[in-house]
């Protein structure tokens, strides 16, 4: 397999990375890898076509939230981060349970908007990492664990929070994108255990030879499980999958005007490039959010049937709920498995889904009719 870089001096590197990966044995590997492109799709379907049911979640009214990120839902409780009141968690229903650990300067506290965070389900455990080696450790109840620096990769100047921080099978990732600093080796990601020992970090093979704005670079890691992620680079054709047990490549993106050219200007990229901004990948079909740099062409979405092999065109309407016109276009979409059953995960306001039937538990209050972010849990079709 032919892997193509777009720019010479991240050619060797990839090429390493790439023979590396496909030399990672994997149960249920395949031969063929399937090829991703913007413009295979052969009809349009309805997003509404994969979904079976759309369940929402208020999220009560104790704490007034302006918003909520960083979400983790497991069958039991939710956990989510905020600038104002730092890492909360609830039940299934939205109901308030705890705040984990405080905002702070103390030994045991995390800074307003210098946290990520993590949640080890398994194991009970929410980890906060502060910028730039300090790993905090709480329970679910909110107990203060333990603190410890992290065993940070050598020349790791220029790297800040991590774009995703994940626990995968009881093992903590940072997924960055392509850090570093002119001169240095940029990072694509790092594997600590609980103490902060660092187990593995996986390297370009060349120094950067200049800048290159990270937003171009890797876009979004979509986990595909509870162990895995997928990661990619615009630079490369290669898909990768990450998980604890294996690196491995998992799709392709086909030759086209979506991948970085060497030529480019970072800084001003041309009309023609297309950009994979989002992978969904469930048990039976990928959607794929393309970001166009001509804005008048905005972002449209695919979905590839993994069982009848066939590419399509969503809609441009992207409407999940007939019952609100409920749309998901430029929402922040996720993916979670709860109880066996697949979802897409995104947020909306209160006051769009008060007229659907069951939507809400509470009724909004008269002197704050935008109410508190409500969660949307897309179910999607099993078969």
């Amino acid at each position: 397999m032919k892997t193509f870089i777009k720019y010479g001096g991240i050619r060797v590197q990839f090429l390493i990375l790439v023979l590396f990966l496909l030399s990672c044995s994997s149960v249920g590997r395949k031969e063929g890898l399937q090829v991703l492109s913007p413009h295979s799709a052969s009809s349009t379907i309805n997003l509404m076509d994969i979904v079976d049911t759309v369940m929402y979640v208020q999220f009560d009214d104790s704490i007034l939230l302006s918003g909520i990120g960083n979400l983790v839902l497991t069958d039991s409780f939710i956990i989510g981060a905020t600038n104002k009141y730092g890492i909360l968690r609830f039940d299934s229903e939205g109901h308030f349970l705890n705040t984990i650990g405080s905002i702070g300067q103390g030994p045991g506290e995390y800074q307003s908007g210098n946290y990520d965070m993590a949640v080890d389900a398994m194991n009970g455990i929410v980890y906060a990492f502060m910028y730039p080696d300090i790993l905090l450790s709480y329970s679910l109840t909110g107990e203060f664990l333990q603190r410890v620096h992290l065993q940070m990769p050598e020349k790791a100047s220029g790297m800040y929070c991590p774009d995703i921080f994940q626990v995968q099978n009881g093992l903590l990732y940072f997924y960055y994108m392509n850090a570093g600093t002119v001169g240095e080796k940029p990072l694509y990601w790092m594997v600590m255990n609980k103490d902060g020992a660092l187990v593995e970090c996986r390297r370009g093979q060349e120094s950067r030879t200049s800048f290159y704005p990270g937003v171009v670079l890797i876009n979004n890691y979509t986990s595909v499980d509870d162990s895995t992620m997928i990661y990619w680079d615009n630079f490369n054709d290669t898909i990768f999958y990450v998980s604890p047990s294996c690196e491995r490549a998992a799709y392709l993106f086909d030759k086209g005007n979506f991948r970085l050219q060497e030529t480019d200007d970072l800084s001003l990229l041309p009309e023609e490039r297309i950009r994979c901004l989002r992978i969904i990948d469930t048990k039976n079909f990928l959607l794929l959010a393309w970001g166009s740099e001509n804005r008048s062409q905005g972002v449209y979405y695919n979905l590839y049937d993994k069982n009848a092999d066939i590419t399509y065109k969503l809609r441009d309407d992207m409407v999940y709920d007939k019952r609100g016109d409920l749309s998901m276009r430029y929402l922040r979409m996720s993916y979670v498995k709860l109880k066996g059953r697949e979802y897409i995960v995104t947020q909306t306001k209160a006051y769009k889904v008060e007229n659907i039937p069951g939507a809400l538990h509470r009724k909004l209050d008269a002197d704050d009719l935008e109410g508190n972010p409500v969660l949307v849990l897309i179910r999607l079709k099993d078969e």
